[in-house]
């Protein structure tokens, strides 16, 4: 399939800048060789070499393209007609030149060779541009699709269990099964609805929050969370991408067999080599990973394979996993101690 010839202003701007320059490189030289030069020579023969056949041609081919000529050839015959264009090009040089030089030589077989060994580097150069550009474009679509398939996955067990909890509900308390419905819907709409690669920090607290809300009505007392924030952190002012958090945190609900479940969720900000960045913790009082896990010697589930997709589409962020041996419980706060996932974001 040819590829065509789509540029916006700026693009053509700078091809009509290159393809001058491509004239005056030459002609400075031959300009060089003059034992006086003239300005008028040059003022009248300029404009006749760039409209005739570096700069005029091009776009000559470029408007047949656009009304559909020769849009419809494969590569090499619309190369045979890039060439032809340059050939006329260089005729119509020879005869306005001679219009003011008498003496001005251009013989067609030089002709020919010019528009021969100009027009297939231009057209080359032009299409090896042109699929840059497509790759490029097809590179940010895979990866934004990629962005959407990731951002749309919710862990079905999540699914069950707070239809489960909302089915419990009904009866015991109709109004707080409403509620967790309501807050199930919300999650399953940003998941579905999240298209960008980004989200505001507090934007993305906000939907973990919800979720450990549905969690909360299914484990009531058995589920204990201490957010540590950072005093002052403006979570308003940074992006992360979406659903970072919540894989890591269905983790513990999902693994932690322990009561009550202790789930730390920590943010702070910190500097590192003249970059700032985020870091998010998640540890629980669970028994923490195994040693092949953290061996990387076998899976480590949807849920840390999830994050780790989505960190790793985000330059320079970092996913770890640990474990620490269990703590017990201090008077002022619990004390987690089993599975420790570290994410470190670049601001």
């Amino acid at each position: 399939m040819p590829i065509t010839f789509q540029f916006n202003i700026k693009e053509k701007l700078a091809i009509s800048a290159i393809l001058t320059v491509l004239y005056l490189i030459p002609a400075s030289i031959e300009w060089a060789q003059y034992e006086q030069f003239d300005l008028g020579i040059v003022a009248r023969s300029l404009p006749i070499w760039l409209v005739c056949f570096y700069v005029g041609p091009f776009w000559l081919f470029y408007a047949l393209q656009k009304i559909g000529l020769v849009a419809r050839l494969s590569v090499v015959p619309q190369g045979v007609a890039f060439v032809a264009l340059m050939f006329a090009g260089a005729t119509l040089v020879y005869h306005l030149h001679q219009l003011f030089f008498p003496d001005y030589q251009f013989a067609w077989p030089e002709r020919l060779l010019s528009a021969f060994l100009w027009g297939v580097f231009i057209f080359a150069m032009t299409h090896l541009y042109l699929l840059y550009g497509r790759y490029v474009n097809e590179k940010r679509l895979r990866k934004e699709a990629q962005w959407a398939d990731l951002t749309s996955r919710l862990n079905p067990h999540f699914l069950f269990n707070s239809l489960n909890t909302i089915s419990a509900l009904i009866h015991q308390s109709p109004d707080q099964a409403d509620d967790v419905l309501h807050k199930l819907a919300d999650i399953l709409r940003y998941s579905v609805d999240q298209q960008s690669r980004s989200v505001s920090l507090e934007q993305e607290l906000a939907v973990c929050q919800t979720y450990l809300s549905i969690e909360q009505a299914r484990f009531g007392d058995n589920l204990q969370v201490d957010w540590q924030l950072e005093e002052g952190l403006a979570t308003e002012n940074y992006q992360v991408p979406p659903l970072l958090l919540q894989p890591l945190i269905e983790n513990v609900m999902k693994h932690v067999k322990r009561r009550p479940i202790l789930l730390r969720i920590g943010i702070t900000k910190e500097q590192s080599q003249a970059q700032e960045q985020l870091v998010f913790t998640v540890e629980d009082n669970g028994q923490g990973f195994k040693t092949s896990v953290l061996e990387g010697k076998s899976s480590q589930g949807q849920g840390l394979n999830l994050v780790n997709q989505r960190v790793g589409l985000v330059g320079g962020a970092l996913l770890l996993t640990n474990s620490t041996p269990s703590r017990s419980p201090s008077n002022q706060a619990p004390e987690p101690g089993g599975a420790v996932c570290t994410i470190t974001l670049p601001i």
